[in-house]
């Protein structure tokens, strides 16, 4: 694999050139360990635990007020929020020099949702890609989904700005947003702050074996983060993110909710940080408990906040799952995929200065 910067991104060894160690290597058919789902059981012991909690008429009462009708709008901004991420992908893989068409980019990453609950499940449609195009590694793969998962927070956090300046006792937890998105940016792009980093997971017993793929994933994280289009097709991960908040505000206002879509864009976006640093996959359990306090914070009782946080789940994820069963049975038959997969470390990477600089420094 050639370094950050190099044209040549994607270019496959040549007979008289030996290959570049691989960030990781894909795994078929390895078994979970039961140790991985232990925190999902947490997860789904705290939506049960918001169940429990609940005086159960007034959450029954809750769903049944849903107002039915907006049940097809729902499910198509759902469906809609995974085509545009999956056209989005496109133009992220495009960059790194996968051969794949848009219709197949769309198509791998809604089969890569049939698993986002399971353990390493996020990174399902990166194995897809890098088993359907030959020509790129699965670290580069690994980087377009990093990529466009950080972009999607910073968006996210950036239209909830209208939110939070109308709920002035919010304010604190947009600044601890924006100081994370910011943490790990300079972590990306400052090279003295991920020298630090990675002299710390040199010398930690367990994460010293992730050393190359930190390493490498951090090379491709960069060298996309510096290229202009990158930041110009984030216009489909703003729209992405509008389609998630319109959706979630329906299902806030089915269940008999009165939110302005700037302050329930706020709360998507303060649960979907929840999420994605309580390390549960799919964020199960903590992007619910968060909705549940936000939305009881601005004035929903908690019946009606339960059941959105409830609706919203299933609408979202649930329905993603679903369609992800059915895209992933078509893109088996289509590029013969080796089936849901686990990633194994790969060696660890020798300590380097000049490979860990980004393109142009």
């Amino acid at each position: 694999m050639t370094g950050p910067g190099s044209p040549q991104r994607g270019r496959r060894a040549g007979p008289a050139e030996a290959p570049d160690p691989a960030p990781a290597e894909v795994a078929p058919g390895r078994r979970f360990r039961p140790t991985q789902f232990i925190p999902i059981g947490f997860g789904l012991a705290a939506i049960v635990a918001l169940i429990v909690v609940c005086n159960p008429f007034a959450l029954g009462g809750a769903f049944a007020r849903f107002d039915l009708p907006l049940i097809p709008a729902i499910l198509a901004l759902s469906a809609a929020y995974y085509v545009l991420q999956g056209l989005r992908w496109y133009f992220l893989l495009r960059d790194i020099g996968a051969r794949i068409s848009i219709g197949d980019s769309i198509l791998l990453n809604i089969a890569g949702q049939s698993t986002t609950m399971l353990p390493l499940g996020e990174l399902s449609r990166a194995v897809f890609v890098s088993e359907a195009c030959a020509e790129v590694e699965f670290g580069e793969v690994v980087a377009t989904v990093t990529v466009q998962e950080l972009i999607l927070t910073l968006i996210l956090i950036l239209i909830a700005v209208p939110g939070v300046l109308s709920i002035h006792r919010a304010l604190p937890v947009l600044i601890v947003a924006l100081i994370g998105i910011a943490g790990v940016l300079v972590l990306l792009l400052v090279p003295p702050a991920f020298h630090l980093v990675h002299r710390l997971v040199e010398r930690t017993p367990v994460l010293r074996r992730f050393t190359g793929q930190v390493d490498q994933l951090r090379q491709e994280t960069v060298v996309l983060l510096q290229r202009p289009n990158t930041l110009g097709w984030s216009v489909l991960s703003l729209a992405g993110a509008g389609a998630s908040v319109t959706l979630f505000w329906l299902v806030v206002r089915g269940v008999g909710g009165d939110l302005s879509w700037p302050v329930t864009s706020f709360v998507l976006a303060a649960s979907y940080v929840a999420g994605a640093v309580s390390l549960i996959p799919g964020g199960i359990g903590a992007a619910e408990a968060s909705v549940v306090g936000l939305l009881v914070a601005v004035g929903v009782d908690p019946a009606t906040a339960i059941a959105a946080a409830l609706i919203q789940r299933i609408a979202d994820k649930g329905f993603a799952t679903l369609m992800g069963f059915i895209a992933y049975a078509i893109a088996r038959r289509r590029f013969r995929l080796s089936g849901v997969t686990a990633i194994r470390p790969g060696p660890p990477a020798e300590p380097a200065t000049a490979s860990m600089e980004p393109a142009g420094a």
